[in-house]
């Protein structure tokens, strides 16, 4: 999956979940929608799940880490 705006837009920083999941699918109308979009496509990649396991990643935790959001943005933006 490729996504334009994920592998350009961001900067090397934590990020809020709701704020990289606008950034993720930024024409996706509600908050929650966009969230929940990105948490599928996240739980899709059994590979970027574990390597964010490495990084203790807290699902309950509202933001992501700059290199959680880099993981992200590696595995997410493979064409």
């Amino acid at each position: 999956m490729f996504n334009h705006y994920l592998c350009v837009m961001i900067e090397d920083r934590e990020y809020l979940k709701r704020e990289l999941a606008r950034i993720y699918s930024p024409h996706t109308r509600e908050v929650k929608s966009a969230m929940k979009k990105l948490r599928e496509d996240i739980n899709r990649c059994p590979e970027l799940v574990a390597a964010l396991q490495q990084t203790r990643w807290n699902r309950n935790r509202n933001s992501y880490t700059a290199r959680q959001v880099r993981l992200i943005a590696e595995y997410l933006c493979i064409d």
